[in-house]
């Protein structure tokens, strides 16, 4: 059968992505005749859980198909299987019986793996030829690490002169503009464009700059301001000479506006200049001064206008040449030191042996993809044929260049193929890489890098979401493509998007519009009592708390909603409330620690005896602390003796962290019962340990660092409403989606900056430099112009999106929380999802001023005959926790006696020539031999040399040559089992063809009687499996080739 296919699938919202993901991939199994033809396909997602849904996914799949269940035969995809590929169900369920044992027994090799997992797997393979150790660890804690970076950069103030200088400037630099002295908030927030796929280019052209390179491109910028400031004065000032010179004073002037732009000019208060209409209303005379103003006047304004205009448009361009130098002197210090970061950030890699998450993919990139395809295939050990990307939209430029060579290679066999599928409308990654640009060209058929044509399917039919739900989208999103996206490209996407309708159920959809308010918290709370009102509608309706899910933008709603529906006794699980820091257990070993390193911390102590009298159901908590609250710390564990707790400080003192926490976990009788936040807290404290050799004080304040971003996972079967961002609700569906604080600007960034391309002549050879984004980018040239546009309509199209993954969610109930958003004038704000929908409300003509709620649909009680998947298989177990003395083990161990010794490398030697040699049966194997050890990875350039010379001169010694030919069956290094269950393993057996058997086996080191013996033993055992042991061979491998028959 042939696969030569391109096909990209572009996906809407809930139109059965994962179902034709699923079907695709189960059709090439079923239709090759190799059970095992699995390990020829590759499936990449973008998330962890995303892997698991789609390999169980298969596997149920392949279960169902394999079971005799008639009910089995009649669903969906095995039909369509049977239908498509033209076998029968009985063919079907025997192939799909095969694979699923295949599968079952060949786990490792059911290759479904997040882009990640697989660039390392990649990296891990080439590790030696990239100079990595192969035993690095991965580290997905990067602003940690980026922080120590930068400590230890500070740190070096003081022995390095440029350096400090150049910190002590900044520092007085900041002063000066009264912000904070503290250096480290702005080197850390620079250091963060070191693990930016989006800032790779900008970094790549400053890595070759030195201190000296940008202090002398500071002093040339800080000259060219000088300049700019005094031709701008100089303008200003020869304006407001020529209106005084014509007689002319400010009150002439409409509100002083033209003379005023001019004297604030020649202040340099450069701020708002722009902000009016002057320049049209030079440009067309109007508008100046007023219609009552005498005639001679205004004809002594009008006569001079064309002076004034020329030097308003020659002072605006100089202005905002300024504005530009000012923007790079403002970040020139920061990119600076750079460099010095990101050398202090690779120093403590190498110490600890890690590698950055984000480095995966641009190590690939440089030093892999040049690579041949064959030679990438022979280093992983697969040669894929198939590949299946989901979630392309969100994939970056690196990871699909990555990628290419490989599937390019496998688009050129006569059974390869490549399915991509994604939503140009539900990429909201561009922030972490994400280009979404890829995806549009490719299925626009704008841009192909294979020779393949791509064939291009919309699943353009919504299953999972009801009729008003999917008509109400339908609607808003083809009003918006119309007008709130200026690019083409981009409006395109919306307004082919109109979706079909699969479920014949009414659904419905509520708008509500809150009044807005200046006080944060007020309407906070506005938003908070509206959700709870919603949820108290549907709870009536007989939907339960498990069905519904509250979707917010930013963290901080998220805890505003969640702290509003407890403090109203409704149950809610979200990231917050699985915080492990929530967790009074958690919290009690922690407070513990602390005592052990601070003994008079009043605080921890309270805490940790209150824990105690919770723990123990005491009714008199005040007797207790009196009790037990001694000014000593040993007295007061002590005295817990009297509850049932003995605590020995000394000991617990003395031992390391994790046994430690194990030893209070016990000690206390935490773990009688199943406790998630608890298993989770002792794998966080395992991971510190492994990755920092720190002690108590340390490990406090990494918690302290990590507490808010701790949580376990969400239990799918509690009875309680989900309160997440839209974010990680990405690929989820609810019954009932209730989005409130609807409100977000569209423009609205938190310190965006962008690469400015240079002149490399006139700025001292820099490519590009970081500067602040603003609204002034606009105006900085044609170039400028550009970098301006892009960028409004990259978030205009990621924040549409994000609106759009909110409102495909739900799949019988959507309700939005928004605000009346107009100013004091009563004028709409078009830049947020308050106007957004507003503007649609007025479009349609159902907007009024006096209506707060829009229905769609009628408010119906739950559907039950809508099904949806949400069981928990999960089993909750007890954590198991014993002292190691209990179990009386010694472990004993010399190998740390032989690093870095002789002895070590003649083991490793040792090692290599017996692999080497298990490879070999006949001359004809060494070339193979050696090829294959170097292209494992085992085996260095370096190395090979003197080991061929070594096997050569073994395969050829007078002794030995016979025994390396054809006439005998070559056995290396295969497993004899005894009758009585013992193992041998002798390194070669030669069979001639009367059961005759030569036993040979490698040494190296001195000669031992033991190795004699060694031989004689494997001679009985072959005796007993009536072969006739002819003769029996040591072959010492040391400087020289001994051979002594035994």
């Amino acid at each position: 059968m042939q696969y030569s296919t391109f096909k990209i699938y572009n996906a809407s919202a809930g139109s059965g992505k994962t179902f034709t993901l699923t079907k695709s991939y189960l059709k090439i199994l079923i239709a090759s005749e190799n059970p095992e033809y699995f390990k020829h396909l590759l499936a990449i997602t973008f998330t962890n859980k995303a892997v698991a849904e789609m390999k169980e996914r298969i596997i149920k799949m392949l279960k169902l198909f394999s079971s005799q269940d008639p009910s089995a035969k009649s669903h969906e995809m095995f039909t369509a299987i049977c239908d498509e590929l033209k076998i029968t169900p009985i063919d079907l369920e025997i192939k799909a019986q095969k694979i699923l044992k295949r599968i079952i027994h060949n786990y490792g090799a059911f290759d479904i793996s997040t882009i990640d997992g697989f660039t390392h797997r990649v990296i891990r393979t080439f590790a030696r030829d990239l100079k990595l150790p192969i035993n690095f660890e991965v580290e997905l804690d990067q602003e940690r690490l980026l922080a120590e970076a930068v400590d230890s950069l500070i740190n070096k103030a003081g022995t390095d002169k440029g350096l400090t200088k150049i910190l002590v400037d900044f520092a007085i630099e900041k002063a000066d503009e009264d912000k904070s002295w503290d250096v480290s908030y702005d080197f850390n927030n620079i250091s963060k464009l070191l693990v930016n796929e989006n800032d790779l280019q900008g970094i790549e052209g400053l890595k070759n700059k030195t201190l000296d390179d940008f202090k002398r491109l500071k002093d040339s910028v800080y000259n060219d301001k000088q300049s700019l400031e005094n031709d701008i004065k100089k303008i200003a000032n020869k304006t407001l000479t020529l209106i005084d010179e014509s007689g002319l004073s400010f009150e002439d002037f409409t509100r002083k506006t033209l003379p005023n732009h001019f004297l604030k000019a020649s202040k340099l208060n450069l701020k708002d200049l722009y902000k009016n209409k002057l320049e049209e209303n030079i440009e067309n005379g109007t508008g100046l001064y007023s219609s009552k103003l005498e005639n001679h006047i205004a004809e002594t304004i009008q006569a001079i206008l064309p002076e004034i205009e020329l030097n308003y448009k020659k002072q605006k361009n100089l202005i905002y040449n300024l504005k530009l130098l000012n923007e790079i002197l403002r970040n020139i210090t920061p990119l600076s030191v750079l460099n010095a970061i990101k050398y202090e950030l690779k120093t403590i890699q190498e110490e600890k042996n890690i590698l950055l998450i984000s480095e995966f993919n641009t190590l690939i990139s440089n030093e892999v993809k040049d690579q041949p395809t064959p030679f990438i295939y022979e280093r992983l050990g697969e040669k894929f044929r198939h590949y299946f990307i989901d979630e392309f939209q969100d994939t970056s430029v690196l990871q699909w260049n990555n990628l290419i060579p490989l599937v390019d290679n496998a688009l050129s066999t006569n059974n390869g193929s490549l399915m991509l599928v994604g939503d140009a409308k539900q990429a909201i990654y561009r922030w972490r890489g994400g280009k979404v640009e890829q995806f549009i060209d490719l299925y626009n058929k704008k841009g192909n890098p294979f020779h393949v044509d791509a064939r291009v399917e919309s699943l353009d039919t919504n299953y999972r979401s009801c009729i008003e739900i999917v008509k109400f989208n339908n609607g808003l999103f083809n009003y918006l493509s119309h007008s709130y996206l200026a690019s083409e490209t981009y409006s395109e996407l919306f307004q082919n998007s109109k979706q079909n309708i699969a479920i014949n159920k009414s659904g419905y959809v509520n708008l509500s519009f809150i009044d807005d308010s200046e006080n944060e918290e007020d309407k906070s709370v506005m938003y908070s009592q509206k959700v709870l009102e919603k949820i108290q509608t549907c709870l009536k309706n007989g939907y339960e708390l498990r069905d519904i899910c509250v979707l917010v933008r930013k963290h901080k709603e998220g805890v505003a909603v969640s702290d509003y529906l407890t403090n109203n006794s409704i149950e809610i699980t979200s990231s917050e409330t699985l915080l492990i820091k929530n967790s009074k257990k958690v919290v009690f070993i922690n407070n513990l620690i602390k005592l052990l390193i601070q003994p008079e911390n009043t605080s921890a102590k309270i805490e940790f005896l209150t824990f105690i009298s919770e723990l123990k159901n005491l009714s008199d908590k005040h007797s207790f602390y009196l009790t037990h609250n001694k000014s000593n710390l040993k007295n007061s564990l002590n005295s817990l003796i009297s509850i049932g707790y003995f605590v020995n400080l000394k000991e617990l003192l003395q031992l390391p962290l994790y046994e430690l926490i194990e030893e209070i976990i016990r000690t206390f009788e935490l773990n009688n019962e199943p406790d998630a936040f608890l298993q989770y807290y002792l794998d966080f404290v395992l991971e510190f340990t492994q990755k920092q050799n720190s002690g108590l004080g340390q490990f406090l304040d990494y918690f302290e660092q990590k507490k808010d971003k701790l949580s376990i996972s969400s239990p799918a079967n509690l009875n309680a409403v989900r309160v997440m961002t839209i974010h990680k609700s990405k690929g989820l569906e609810f019954p009932v989606v209730i989005f409130p604080f609807a409100e977000l600007n569209i423009y609205k960034e938190i310190n965006p900056k962008v690469w400015f391309p240079l002149d490399r002549i006139e700025s001292e050879g820099f490519d590009s430099l970081l500067i602040n984004y603003n609204n002034d980018i606009e105006q900085f040239g044609e170039t400028g112009k550009s970098i301006y546009d892009t960028h409004q309509h990259q978030l205009e199209l990621d924040n549409i999106n994000l609106l759009y993954v909110a409102l495909t969610r739900p799949i019988e109930q959507l309700y939005v929380i928004s605000k009346k958003d107009f100013n004091s004038k009563g004028e709409l704000n078009t830049k947020t999802y308050s106007g957004m929908l507003i503007s649609y409300l007025q479009s349609i003509g159902q907007w009024s001023d006096k209506k707060t709620e829009y229905n769609f649909g009628l408010n119906e009680q739950k559907d039950h005959s809508i099904q949806i998947e949400s069981v928990d298989k999960s089993i909750s177990l007890n954590l198991i926790s014993s002292r190691k003395e209990d179990h009386n083990l010694q472990i004993i161990t010399k190998s740390g006696l032989l690093w870095d010794t002789k002895q070590q490398k003649a083991i490793e030697r040792g090692n290599l020539i017996h692999e080497l040699l298990s490879k070999i049966k006949t001359p004809n194997d060494i070339s193979f031999a050696l090829e294959d050890m170097v292209l494992s990875g085992n085996l260095t350039k370096e190395e090979l040399k003197s080991l061929s010379l070594v096997i050569d001169e073994v395969i050829n010694h007078d002794a030995l040559k016979r025994y390396f030919s054809n006439e005998y069956n070559i056995f290396n290094e295969v497993d004899i089992i005894t009758k009585t269950g013992r193992q041998i393993r002798p390194d070669r057996l030669n069979i001639n063809k009367k059961n005759e058997v030569i036993i040979i086996d490698y040494k190296t080191g001195e000669h031992k009687s033991s190795y004699s013996k060694q031989l004689i033993d494997y001679e009985s055992i072959l005796n007993e499996m009536n072969y006739k042991v002819i003769n029996k061979i040591l072959v010492y491998i040391n400087e020289e080739v001994g051979v002594i028959e035994v």
